[in-house]
């Protein structure tokens, strides 16, 4: 009888060593913390504590190059948890992060192998059951290949900890807060806010009314009429019975990184600009 060889062996003895899956969602303020397993998992003892969920994989892209370009994952909506979470936050653009660790491992390791780390997409496919979040630019499996897309505009998110660490793009202190002055379906007024034109372009806001929460985009901020323009219209018209919470956006170019705009960050970081400033033009004669 031929034998197995110890290489063999050994990947077959690590596959029976308990693997899970560690899902984080990062948002703002919150991050969200998943196993695919049977009962909760603190990881590293007593670190995070990670809870227990259904999730299966709706599909995933893989390059020649061995990256994942894309990934759909379910995770288990029957307790509603997750549509809460859609309601009251803003996935798109945030970070998905996906972990390998081994259960049996965990009272003396603080190991982890991430197979992915990707920016996602809005929640589309919410129902009853289930939640797909979908995410992209994820990491490569075998071969080394440069994780960022070659584009002139930075793909960090801006606030986040890629792009922060100068403390220039903190969202933590660049954010409002008050209640509404008037409004309509797709317009906030309030003369509290006294930053300059466009300083909030690009960012987030989140409203509540009736104790109903809204998610929505800055598309402008008019500063001789203290009004900020939403991204989509409401069901409902903000007046001053709503309140809000906007956050400070960014265009995400070497220019606004430079702090030449008014929606830039609040000093020049461009020492943290994630994207690529000189990329020519190709012309076909």
């Amino acid at each position: 009888m031929k034998e197995l060889p110890a290489s063999v062996i050994t990947q077959l003895d690590a596959q029976q060593k308990r693997p899970a899956l560690l899902f984080e969602i990062y948002l703002t303020g919150l991050t969200l913390r998943y196993v695919a397993y049977m009962s909760n998992v603190t990881f590293p003892t007593g670190g995070s504590v990670y809870t227990a969920k259904a999730i299966s994989f709706g599909g995933v892209s893989q390059t020649l190059e061995g990256q994942i370009g894309r990934v759909a994952v379910n995770f288990d909506n029957v307790a509603k948890d997750m549509t809460a979470y859609i309601d009251s936050y803003d996935f798109e653009g945030r970070t998905l992060s996906i972990k390998r660790i081994f259960l049996d491992a965990i009272g003396s390791s603080t190991y982890y192998n991430e197979l992915f780390r990707g920016y996602m997409e809005q929640p589309k496919e919410i129902t009853r059951q289930s939640v797909t979040i979908s995410a992209t630019e994820g990491k490569p499996l075998q071969r080394r290949v440069l994780l960022k897309k070659y584009d002139r505009e930075c793909n960090l998110t801006f606030g986040g900890a890629a792009c922060n660490t100068d403390g220039n793009a903190n969202l933590a202190s660049l954010k409002a807060t008050g209640t509404a002055d008037s409004g309509t379906t797709t317009t906030l007024v309030d003369n509290a806010l006294t930053q300059a034109d466009d300083y909030w372009n690009y960012g987030s806001i989140i409203l509540v009314k009736g104790g109903v929460t809204y998610n929505r985009k800055v598309q402008d901020f008019d500063a001789g009429a203290d009004t900020i323009t939403l991204d989509l219209g409401l069901p409902v018209a903000i007046d001053n019975a709503t309140t809000y919470t906007v956050y400070k956006g960014c265009a995400k170019t070497w220019d606004a990184c430079q702090s030449n705009q008014a929606y830039g960050p609040s000093a020049d970081n461009k020492a943290n600009f994630g994207g690529f400033m000189h990329i020519g033009i190709w012309r076909e004669s």
